[in-house]
């Protein structure tokens, strides 16, 4: 058996780690979680954002890169009691999509309904499906 001398700054360092990841986590820009389906002509991307008003999301798009950011405050603690499971969680999301060529994102469409915000991006009009006449040579 190897004795080892205990050395009261590791220690410290490794718990200052620790905790340096809880709030990390804790602190930092969560992921959304996102369905991006094609329907028709169009693109229809779809994220869940539970306990979110509609006022508190921002979607956005810039250099073809589709973004939608929000957040949610967190509740005052009850000081009085000590949480027994605590899964909820708040602070700031984001997602960011790059879109690809042919959507129109000049005429894209958000809507929020019961707690999902929807994106709707239409292909653009050159990237459409069309049927060309076929014409007899002379």
């Amino acid at each position: 058996m190897m004795l080892r001398r205990w050395d009261p700054f590791a220690q410290l360092a490794r718990m200052d780690d620790a905790f340096g990841r809880v709030w990390s986590e804790r602190s930092a820009t969560r992921p959304l979680p996102i369905d991006v389906t094609r329907s028709g002509d169009e693109m229809v991307i779809r994220a869940s954002v539970p306990g979110v008003a509609p006022e508190d999301l921002e979607v956005s798009v810039d250099r073809g890169v589709l973004t939608i950011a929000g957040g949610t405050d967190s509740e005052l603690d009850d000081q009085s009691a000590s949480y027994l499971l605590r899964e909820r969680v708040s602070g700031r999301f984001s997602r960011s999509v790059r879109l690809p060529e042919g959507v129109d994102a000049e005429r894209a469409e958000t809507t929020y309904d019961r707690g999902v915000v929807t994106v709707s991006l239409p292909a653009s009009e050159s990237a459409r499906r069309r049927r060309l006449e076929v014409r007899v040579a002379d």
